[in-house]
């Protein structure tokens, strides 16, 4: 009785192959990933920005109506620095072509960021002051 030898195993050539089409799987999910986390730390810093519009909004909003001026401040975010401006613009409410004197139309705007700001209405009624 004659034993038949078998050779079993991979060749150098199929291993080879296996890790290039593995290490070409690898790169292909590293580089998701790796735009995943770049998209989430600009989302992040645009949260903050976010945050600091919002925040000198509500200083003006609960700023005195009669001092209510434009003006601009700088915001560092991650160590990037930011011009937040606004603009205190008269309105007409009613459509008669002359702004009322208790209205303005407050703006709030980040320099050089499209899409960065925030418009709100303030009216003075008797001293007390609301926004729309």
């Amino acid at each position: 009785m004659k034993q038949i030898r078998t050779h079993s195993g991979f060749t150098l050539v199929e291993v080879v192959i296996a890790v290039v089409i593995l290490g070409l799987m690898v790169s292909g999910v590293s580089a998701l990933y790796f735009s995943g986390f770049q998209s989430l730390e600009i989302e992040d810093d645009r949260m903050l920005l976010d945050s600091c519009l919002r925040g000198r909004m509500e200083v003006l909003v609960g700023t005195d109506f009669g001092t209510l001026i434009d003006g601009s401040e700088v915001v560092t975010v991650r160590g990037e620095n930011y011009t937040i401006d606004w603009t205190v613009t008269p309105i007409d409410l009613n459509g008669d072509a002359t702004p009322e004197p208790n209205a303005v139309q407050l703006t709030v705007s980040v320099a050089g960021v499209p899409g960065a700001s925030l418009t709100t209405i303030v009216v003075d009624h008797e001293g007390k002051v609301g926004k729309i």
